[in-house]
């Protein structure tokens, strides 16, 4: 009786893991419906090529690497195609027209998740499962589109325990929770600074100091809160189904170094080419300049999977660049015996390289984003609106000074709401505990209440997570 009851629980498990996947698949193709034939190839072939690298007696490094590059291709067409054929069409000065390709939702998510999965495969990390289990740990709704990148051993024996799919009161009322706070940065704080954003970054007309910092710093919450946003929500939404996703973010505008803030930002996305290239490339292991050429190399590919454009190229090499300066004065102090640099001042010099960076990130041009740091530096003047300063004296003593007074409707940036926002969202990133650690101690409905009726209410022209683009 009892293997009866057993094998029926098993049944029934199964029988709720296909439900789950085919509602991932719904949910998937209610954006594009066509390339859900896209996703379930993947999905058969990684599975099935999978299986193949684990039985393999000989050349089982031959079968992963083809494995990886079949995942490659696929990335590569639809996200890099067009790049490379402009860059070509430029060097050999040819005018070869673009092919209209449709980047496919989350590819490049579900394409690393699965590339992980050959990897532990290749490892003996990733045992034998059922077909259904592996489709699941694929289009799991709340992280197909953009992540957290989960690992096989992550989640994959959450998925085939039964108490998975009960009922936990607790586990509810976070996921609501997360949800409703994930929902009020998206909709009330990422998409308040979306138009300041785009009146810098969308305009020809060269920023001036206060325009270029004001468009800079908007952008700087608004991917902040974006992203987030959307992280508190793909965790609340997995929390209502019992599963525990890798925490993604933890205030990494707390950051106190450059290789700190990679440590908080975007945890899954570093974790894995931390592991799955850093380290094959040799990691730390083969001298202080191979540890460099292996850094500049693994962001310089971070970039590059953000985009398929120089600015994000540049913007992963940028950051590359300032790891490895963080690395070298970590060693000479070492060398040295200097004592470590105070946390604030370390803070000081990250906070606006990150704001720097986020420039070349937005920008949707190399040249744009120059015009926009030069303005940042005051290469293009400092400009204030007439209302700014009341005081004929001491605006004639500003302009004497080099600052210039025009009337705000020449203007890129929003005045006073602006300068409010962006004050109040970095005392917010700066001072307050993400969002996980503030709702293991407490959770209050009120609060949750108001976050989802405000958010609710205030949805109007919500933009796409930014996220989703890359």
């Amino acid at each position: 009786m009892d293997n009866f009851s057993h094998s029926m629980q098993k049944k029934l498990l199964d029988v709720a893991i296909i439900v789950l996947v085919m509602a991932s698949l719904f949910f998937y193709s209610y954006w594009n419906p066509p390339f859900v034939l896209l996703i379930l190839f993947s999905i058969v072939f990684n599975y099935s090529w999978g299986r193949l690298v684990q039985h393999a007696n000989i050349s089982t490094i031959f079968f992963l690497a083809a494995g990886i590059a079949v995942n490659l291709i696929l990335i590569g067409y639809f996200k890099y195609s067009n790049f490379f054929m402009k860059n070509m069409a430029n060097l050999l000065n040819h005018d070869w027209s673009t092919v209209n390709i449709f980047l496919p939702l989350g590819i490049s998510f579900f394409t690393f998740q699965q590339i992980g999965y050959l990897v532990d495969c290749y490892k003996g990390k990733a045992k034998e499962h059922k077909f259904i289990h592996y489709a699941l740990f694929v289009t799991f709704f709340p992280q197909l589109i953009a992540g957290p990148i989960v690992r096989y051993d992550e989640i994959m024996p959450q998925f085939t325990r039964l108490r998975t799919f009960g009922l936990s009161y607790r586990n509810l009322l976070m996921g609501i929770a997360l949800l409703s706070m994930g929902l009020f940065k998206k909709v009330v704080i990422a998409d308040t600074f979306s138009p300041w954003v785009a009146n810098v970054f969308d305009s020809p007309v060269q920023p001036t100091l206060i325009e270029a910092w004001g468009g800079a710093l908007s952008y700087t919450f608004q991917i902040y809160f974006d992203f987030s946003g959307y992280t508190d929500m793909a965790l609340g939404l997995a929390k209502l189904f019992n599963i525990n996703l890798p925490i993604n973010f933890n205030s990494p505008y707390k950051a106190t170094s450059i290789i700190d803030f990679w440590r908080r930002w975007h945890i899954s996305l570093s974790l894995f080419f931390r592991d799955y290239l850093y380290i094959p490339l040799g990691g730390n292991k083969k001298g202080k300049l191979r540890q460099y050429m292996n850094i500049l190399a693994t962001m310089f590919l971070c970039g590059l999977w953000h985009g398929a454009a120089w600015t994000f190229i540049f913007w992963g090499v940028l950051h590359g660049a300032m790891a490895c300066i963080n690395h070298l004065w970590i060693d000479i102090s070492q060398r040295l015996r200097i004592p470590p640099m105070p946390k604030l001042l370390g803070w000081a010099l990250t906070f606006p390289s990150l704001v720097f960076a986020w420039v070349f990130f937005r920008a949707d041009s190399f040249g744009r984003a120059c015009e926009i740091c030069r303005g940042m530096l005051g290469l293009h003047g400092v400009y204030l609106p007439h209302h700014y300063v009341p005081l004929k004296i001491i605006r004639t003593f500003l302009e004497e000074n080099g600052i210039i007074f025009q009337y705000p409707d020449t203007w890129s940036f929003a005045g006073t709401p602006q300068i409010v926002a962006i004050l109040i969202v970095f005392a917010i990133s700066i001072f307050s505990v993400n969002s996980m650690t503030y709702l293991k101690n407490r959770i209050n409905p009120y609060l949750v209440s108001f976050f989802m009726t405000y958010s609710v209410l205030s949805m109007h022209n919500v933009s796409e997570f930014l996220y989703f683009n890359f």
